[in-house]
């Protein structure tokens, strides 16, 4: 299954190390819907359907593992050249700071509207009003 996001629609990514495997969860949120194109099958266009019927088509919430990591993180970057790209390797020591909020292991990397981590995850309902 292909994955078809139009680069002027990220919205806010953010990223947390999962202590203490070596996984890190990505948050990606976007203005427009993602969508799934189905690689040959009868299985793929299956489980394509069901993804195209989201919950929230706007938004990806996965883990990978550091080696995937490692391999997304620049493509995010020749994407967007202001995302702030973090050091994968002192993730352990990666915390965030703002307004009266901390957030151990997680870093904000892009937000188009320059908003806090904090106004962030209110923004997406993951953090209450």
């Amino acid at each position: 299954m292909l994955e078809k996001i139009d680069i002027t629609s990220f919205d806010d990514i953010i990223i947390s190390h999962e202590f203490p495997t070596q996984k890190y969860k990505l948050y990606m949120f976007f203005t427009q819907p993602v969508k799934y194109e189905p690689r040959k099958g009868f299985i793929n266009k299956l489980i394509c359907a069901i993804f195209n019927r989201n919950n929230n088509p706007k938004e990806i919430k996965r883990s990978y593992y550091d080696t995937s990591v490692e391999k997304l993180l620049p493509m995010i970057k020749q994407c967007l050249p202001e995302a702030n790209i973090p050091d994968l390797r002192n993730s352990v020591f990666w915390g965030t700071e703002d307004e009266k909020n901390g957030f151990q292991r997680t870093l904000h990397i892009y937000s188009k509207d320059k908003l806090s981590l904090t106004d962030v995850f209110k923004k997406h309902n993951m953090m209450r009003k």
